[in-house]
């Protein structure tokens, strides 16, 4: 796509975090800040070079598509329709059927043909591949426009007619929406699985932190003890030292385990969550009725291989004190006892 760098049509200086408008003028966000300091979210506002209103986001023009590079279209970008008129608007939008970039108004008509509604989509999804898949693969000149059920496959109406009359169908707009909704109540499912599993993390770190802290008080209550006595349990003291430790090691080394196996299954669940949910915002009717199905049995698998996981409860240590006199008496260990114990929330 042909750009040239260019200044702020406000400012006139170099542009400074830039903001795309939807007419692909581009903006310094202080200058469209203060253009739009009297109006509220949800204002339809003109474009302050081409007049084409763009609405603001719900957060501000702040929330406007930030523009990686200070660049706008060169006329190979300009609407097709009106530049025949010796107007200059910029296209965004690209009618497939005809084969033309449209400004939002000469697009409009192309949606609404009598024949049937044109193909008409961003103008920054066109790409060198953008017939691929559109057309189908025996009529070559027949657009794909129907699905069918029993092959899972999107067909054109001579398939229909010819290879696949005996069988179920209907037109893809209808049934993209039936497999929109079903990947939304599987992402829905999918996204309270993993609120689950991050509060399940979140109760096994405080479970963790809970062991760690009264290992820790141990260790305190054991050197107390030790000071006392010191020349007569040295060896004691060391003893249960290291103990300690080989618990708290052990106590990490099981959460970690714990929390590695919640970690794993979370990232496959926002993953599965990531990839439908762009499937949902991006993919064109005939990417999500082909991959609808697969959406649907990858959710049942995780939902499935992935069961809400059990709240997670950690040792708990007690430490017992002796009877120093007894113990004096038979050079025992007087100094006390790690017991292991469960901690209830």
């Amino acid at each position: 796509m042909a750009t040239r760098t260019v200044q702020c049509p406000i400012c006139q200086e170099d542009l400074k975090n830039p903001r795309l408008l939807p007419c692909v003028h581009t903006f310094c966000l202080e200058c469209l800040e203060g253009y739009c300091r009297d109006k509220l979210p949800g204002d339809d506002v003109p474009c302050p070079v081409c007049r084409t209103e763009f609405q603001i986001p719900k957060n501000g023009v702040v929330d406007l598509p930030l523009r990686a590079h200070a660049e706008e279209p060169m006329p190979s970008e300009m609407c097709e329709v009106c530049l025949c008129d010796q107007r200059s608007i910029p296209a965004t939008v690209y009618c497939i059927d005809c084969c033309q970039k449209l400004c939002r108004n000469c697009g409009n008509p192309h949606r609404k043909m009598r024949g049937g509604p044109h193909d008409v989509i961003p103008l920054e999804s066109m790409t060198h591949e953008l017939g691929k898949g559109r057309y189908c693969e025996e009529h070559k000149d027949e657009r794909i426009k129907m699905y069918c059920f029993d092959c899972n496959l999107n067909v054109c109406l001579m398939c229909c007619v010819e290879t696949h009359k005996t069988h179920t169908f209907e037109r893809i707009e209808i049934i993209a929406e039936q497999f929109s909704k079903s990947i939304d109540d599987d992402v829905t499912q999918v996204t309270s699985r993993i609120e689950c599993y991050h509060g399940i993390t979140a109760q096994s770190e405080a479970e963790t932190n809970k062991t760690l802290d009264n290992i820790k008080s141990i260790e305190l209550e054991v050197k107390k003890r030790c000071k006392e006595i010191k020349q007569l349990v040295d060896r004691h003291e060391s003893d249960l030292l290291q103990e300690l430790q080989s618990l708290k090691s052990a106590a990490e080394k099981e959460v970690k385990s714990h929390t590695d196996t919640l970690q794993l299954a979370l990232a496959e669940l926002e993953s599965f969550r990531t990839s439908s949910s762009e499937l949902r915002s991006k993919g064109s009717p005939c990417d999500i009725t082909q991959a609808a199905r697969d959406v649907h049995d990858r959710a049942k698998e995780l939902l499935k291989s992935h069961i809400i996981p059990s709240e997670y409860h950690a040792s708990i240590y007690k430490f017992t004190a002796v009877n120093i006199d007894e113990l004096l008496r038979d050079n025992h260990n007087f100094i006390g006892h790690v017991l292991k114990g469960i901690s209830l929330s």
